[in-house]
């Protein structure tokens, strides 16, 4: 049975999802965190495993006030963003170098659009970084307006496109993608790998939630608990390889 009709709108996250970008990015804010929490007495430190099993498809700021929550000498807002901006620059440092597409997924998008099948980038990251993933990762053509209909934006960032910083879970970067698309969001179909993200597209009132799993930053022991925890926050179908996507259209 087919999930979707050719009228409505797949909506990829893109960290974890369609590039896999999640451990280069998680690696450099790993390594960020150890060299600046010295500084911050009663910080919680974590090992690259516990940090990448912990904050996958997270916002830093988000990181850093787990971290730090029971700091006695807490962060200041000059604080938190210079060590964002940090994070970030460094981030895109490594991801323009790194960062790859996950497997199938150009295979995918060649075939939404031979379908006439429309779709955007819906992301927690900034605009910066999600262009210069999509560049390495070889992706870029593929959220041009060139292939959008009446020529509308493709990538939409919960940290630059709406008014006011409003990161998943909350649902308004969903929201907002609709309405640029001009989609009703009950025709929108969301393609997730994280909780947060999951969440968020239920959140907005999208129907079918699909997860997606196939990342590295996804270790085979984590995979099955992974799936469990994505079913049980209510997606209807969980996928390995981006290439299942096309047996559900």
């Amino acid at each position: 049975m087919k999930l979707f009709q050719p009228h409505k709108v797949v909506l990829f996250d893109h960290d974890g999802t369609i590039v896999d970008s999640e451990i280069i990015a998680l690696k450099s804010a790993w390594k960020l965190t150890a060299e600046v929490a010295c500084e911050f007495p009663g910080a919680q430190f974590y090992d690259l495993p516990e940090f990448i099993k912990n904050f996958a498809g997270k916002p830093y700021q988000e990181i850093l006030a787990q971290i730090y929550k029971d700091s006695p000498m807490a962060l200041t807002e000059a604080d938190i963003q210079h060590l964002v901006l940090e994070e970030e620059n460094r981030a895109i440092d490594h991801l323009s170098l790194e960062a790859q597409a996950t497997a199938g997924t150009s295979d995918v998008l060649s075939e939404l659009i031979r379908q006439e099948v429309e779709f955007a980038l819906v992301s927690n990251s900034s605009l910066r970084r999600l262009r210069a993933c999509l560049v390495a990762a070889q992706l870029s053509d593929y959220f041009t307006s060139e292939h959008s209909a009446e020529g509308n934006c493709r990538i939409f960032s919960a940290n630059d496109s709406l008014p006011v910083r409003r990161p998943k879970p909350l649902p308004d970067i969903y929201l907002h993608a609709a309405r640029c698309l001009g989609a009703d969001i009950t025709s929108c179909v969301a393609v997730e790998d994280s909780m947060s993200g999951v969440k968020s597209a239920i959140a907005a009132g999208i129907p079918i939630v699909i997860g997606y799993v196939g990342g590295t930053h996804i270790t085979e022991n984590e995979r099955s608990d992974r799936v469990s925890a994505l079913q049980a926050a209510g997606v209807q179908h969980v996928i390995e390889d981006m290439r299942n996507l096309i047996q559900l259209l």
